[in-house]
């Protein structure tokens, strides 16, 4: 067998990490965009014409709130924009990502998978990541309210609600679709295999945000800004905010399809190595190649090997610091940002009096 576990599943560093992540995006583009593509771009062109009928039926030349709030355009747009984000919730973060991680998986592990394999492969574990991410969502309300409680919840919890939504939120799919992981264990296997390397964890999550400003977010912002000029030049303010309102659910389609694929790829590889790195994933799959007769194992296959029965408490005393530093180190950037971007705008200011 030309890949063995040996090759693929060893512990990597963030640059080797990175590096396979890329390098298995280029080699299945295509497939992972496509993937993505046959909910996700139906739904936004429907969002898109949505939030076009919504912003035209808010500048209607109604004289009072009562008649835009009795107007059918208006509640049309509304309507059409809540269940628009619904379907894309189920379709999107259920179906979509749910085959992609499986596609991701098994091309990393040696078998090609194409888009209406990778579909057919996650069976009925979309509902499970659904139920799981709304569980998520619930947990990060709690989070919420314990930043309310003084000293310790000021100190830990936006470090606990960022370490959510960054980090647990994306390894999900991996555990639901490879482990076939419930709504409920999910999440606490989410948690428990990522609190393990905090701060390695972190730091890559770091990383790919930034990446993601770079790709994703810098590109939108400049077509923002260059649409904010070319629109000027059309007449009345109801045709700018269609005309944007379009072009911008454009732009982001183009830039998501680009980039939520190649996130998806590195979370997916995160997931395998905290499994070699905590588990000793690698050798129970050596021993599992040593027990076969011949010799060889089916790697699409590995990541049912159960984890490791473990007692871990839910949050311990060392991971309440980690969310203490984490809070603390949050605000202080956001205090250094603050003032550079304040001191930015005085010095400027200055300049031009």
């Amino acid at each position: 067998m030309e890949n063995t576990a040996s090759a693929i599943l060893r512990p990597l560093r963030l640059g080797e990490l990175l590096d396979r992540a890329i390098r298995l995006y280029r080699a299945n583009f295509l497939t992972y965009i496509g993937i993505i593509a046959v909910v996700y771009v139906p739904l936004m062109i429907l969002q898109t014409a949505a939030s076009a009928l919504l912003s035209s039926s808010m500048f209607g030349g109604f004289r009072t709130p009562d008649e835009l709030f009795t107007n059918t355009a208006y509640w049309a747009g509304m309507g059409s924009t809540v269940i628009l984000a619904f379907l894309q919730f189920i379709l999107v973060q259920g179906f979509a990502t749910g085959a992609l991680t499986r596609s991701v998986a098994d091309n990393y592990l040696g078998r090609k998978t194409g888009i209406v394999d990778a579909y057919r492969g996650i069976g009925g574990s979309w509902v499970s990541l659904l139920g799981a991410l709304l569980l998520l969502g619930l947990f990060i309300i709690v989070s919420l309210i314990w930043w309310l409680v003084p000293c310790i919840g000021w100190v830990t919890g936006i470090g606990i609600m960022f370490f959510l939504v960054a980090v647990v939120n994306p390894l999900i799919p991996p555990v639901v679709v490879l482990e076939k992981q419930s709504a409920v264990d999910s999440v606490g296997r989410a948690w428990n295999l990522s609190r393990r390397r905090f701060w390695p964890v972190l730091g890559t999550v770091l990383v790919l945000s930034l990446f993601s400003l770079i790709v994703v977010n810098g590109p939108a912002a400049i077509a923002n800004i260059i649409l904010a000029q070319v629109f000027q030049s059309f007449g009345d303010s109801a045709t700018q905010l269609i005309l944007t309102s379009i072009i911008q659910g454009l732009v982001s389609i183009v830039f998501v399809l680009l980039y939520y694929p190649l996130q998806m790829t590195a979370f997916t590889l995160i997931y395998f190595d905290l499994r070699v790195r905590t588990e000793g994933f690698d050798l129970a799959l050596l021993t599992r190649e040593a027990t076969n007769e011949t010799g060889e194992s089916d790697l699409t296959d590995v990541a049912s090997i159960p984890a490791p029965p473990t007692s871990e408490k839910f949050i311990t005393g060392p991971d309440l610091g980690n969310f203490a530093i984490l809070t603390i180190a949050g605000f202080a950037l956001y205090i250094f940002f603050v003032s550079f971007l304040m001191g930015g705008i005085y010095f400027l200011s200055s300049l031009f009096r």
